[in-house]
């Protein structure tokens, strides 16, 4: 026999056997456009594939016989069935006379039968009715009030009446379910919601998170003035501006700016410099000499440093060339690709390099000397010539080089906000000092000679302020609590229930601009409802709140539990 599952009403029924399904269909529970599906089979097809449905017989209409007068009449005096069983059930009739009454006469015999008993039932219960209330006076008056009556009903009840232990016993039960029932009830009114655990401080959370640029931790303050660059200008009756400018950079000095910093304090001390003698010349020589940056490991070391100190006066600009060209010769060796002993002779080349120039710049120093003690007009010509070259270039990087100019008053006092921190050490690479020297400016860095620069502090500025630039503006707002808690008991045989509401608790989530996360803050419900999605907090709002990882609600204490 075969069986399919069938899709009637969204609901798949079966596997259902064919007779089962003849049943329904039948039945006009399944109809040919019923889904069904054998079993083994996944298809869903049309019931009417696999039965069918209606009458296979053919049949023939006739027109309907038409019915006599007489027919016609004695259909008209014939009883309806309801009315002639209701004749026979009174006894109105009986089965032989009951045809014999007309439907006029059955309604009129009918009505009247009825009319008489309810006329009879109504009186019946008046009566009952009066004698339940007379009959419930009298027990109430000598059952429970106190007369002797009373007492003899008492005691004959006593003989035959016996109490059930298993009453007793219920009742004992119950009593005991409703005392704690009530005592749970009054725990669950007693029951306290505590706050959220505590969540972390804001103001802790906002300064680990403060993004400051290192350059602007910083407050600098100092003193600088040309005391000594003007008691030296003084002597040679030069014109010297009592202005100064202060700049300070966001980056150290590159080498070649430094070394043109110093090539100008170099020249400038060579053409203020008193006139020497002879002697004097030979005993600064000599002290030049012993500047030389000897290299042991180098063999042209030696070589040269014989040529420094075999060298004449005369021979100055001679030498200068050669040091210079040792140097250039020294950086190209340090640069060339060498392995085993050659990259050793090339680290000490890269370290020969640098000291040969700056020993350089120390002949050239010593050359000028000589020249303006020889031509007091070559002072004014050395001072051009490198105001035209190195001092230009110096002067054009200074411009591109972003430079913060600082006001510096009468007193020579300075103040610097939001800057990088400052050390004699470090500000003599970052902080230039210009003056003007017969309309020149004339680049100083911190410390030089030509300066009196003094009580350099930095400061650093407390995070705070940093803070309370920053913009915390509000991306969500949550609400937490608000649920049904009960306490439960069974009383009875019924479940009893005491509820409490848990109480409400405020959330704002809150980010910067840019931020990948965010910050869940409790506040209070004022604080929740000042501020919308979107709005900037300020950061004395944010400073005293709570920060949790997500929003929270109390624990709900015992005997509540949350409603299912």
């Amino acid at each position: 026999m075969r069986h399919f599952a069938l899709f009637i009403d969204n609901v798949v029924r079966g596997p259902l056997s064919e007779y089962e399904i003849q049943d329904l269909i039948a039945a006009g529970t399944a109809t040919a456009e019923t889904l069904c599906a054998p079993v083994g089979s996944t298809e869903w097809e049309p019931l009417a594939n696999h039965f069918t449905f209606g009458s296979s017989l053919k049949l023939t209409w006739t027109p309907a016989v038409a019915k006599t007068d007489e027919e016609i009449a004695a259909q008209a005096n014939r009883l309806d069935p309801d009315v002639r069983r209701q004749l026979l059930m009174y006894g109105l009739a009986d089965a032989a006379t009951v045809d014999q009454i007309s439907p006029a006469q059955a309604e009129t015999a009918l009505t009247a039968h009825i009319a008489r008993i309810k006329a009879q039932l109504n009186v019946h219960r008046f009566a009952g009715l009066g004698a339940f209330l007379v009959a419930l006076a009298l027990g109430a008056y000598l059952g429970l009030g106190d007369t002797p009556v009373s007492g003899l009903l008492g005691k004959a009840a006593g003989t035959w009446v016996k109490e059930d232990p298993k009453v007793a016993e219920q009742a004992k039960r119950l009593e005991t379910e409703q005392r704690n029932f009530e005592k749970l009830r009054k725990e669950a009114e007693a029951a306290v919601f505590a706050k959220p655990a505590a969540g972390s401080p804001a103001r802790a959370m906002l300064l680990a998170r403060l993004r400051v640029n290192e350059a602007s931790l910083f407050s600098v303050k100092g003193e600088v003035d040309t005391t000594p660059l003007a008691a030296l200008v003084g002597k040679w009756n030069v014109k010297l501006d009592p202005a100064i400018r202060l700049f300070i950079l966001p980056e150290p000095m590159p080498p070649k700016a430094l070394h043109q910093v110093e090539d100008q304090s170099l020249v400038l001390d060579a053409i203020l410099s008193p006139l020497m003698d002879d002697a004097g010349f030979e005993s600064l020589r000599q002290e030049t000499v012993r500047g030389f940056p000897d290299q042991p490991a180098l063999p042209e070391s030696a070589r040269l440093k014989s040529e420094v100190e075999n060298m004449k006066l005369a021979e100055l600009k001679m030498m200068i060339e050669r040091v210079e060209f040792r140097a250039r010769a020294s950086e190209t060796e340090a640069s060339a690709n060498v392995v085993g002993t050659r990259a050793q002779l090339s680290g000490s080349y890269r370290d020969w390099a640098p000291k040969l120039r700056a020993f350089a710049g120390q002949l050239r120093e010593l050359q000028n000397r000589l020249q303006i003690n020889v031509n007091p007009a070559a002072r004014g010509k050395l001072w051009s010539e490198f105001n035209a070259g190195p001092g230009a270039e110096l002067a054009a990087w200074v411009l591109g080089a972003n430079a913060k100019e600082v006001k510096v008053d009468e007193k020579g006092s300075f103040a610097v906000a939001e800057t990088g921190k400052l050390e004699p050490a470090t500000a003599a690479t970052r902080v230039l000092v210009t003056a003007q020297i017969n309309n020149d400016t004339v680049y100083l860095a911190w410390g030089s000679k030509f300066l009196a620069c003094r009580d350099l502090v930095s400061t650093e500025i407390p995070k705070e302020q940093f803070l309370a630039l920053e913009e915390y503006k509000v991306v969500a707002k949550t609400v937490t609590g608000g649920r049904r808690c009960v306490a439960k008991a069974r009383v009875g045989g019924r479940d009893l229930a005491a509820e409490r509401t848990s109480p409400q608790w405020h959330f704002l989530t809150v980010a910067r601009e840019k931020d990948s996360d965010s910050l869940v803050l409790a506040v209070d419900a004022a604080t929740y409802d000042k501020f919308a999605v979107a709005q900037v907090v300020p950061f004395e709002v944010l400073a005293d709140l709570q920060v949790y990882s997500r929003p929270v609600e109390s624990p709900i204490p015992a005997p509540l539990s949350a409603a299912e």
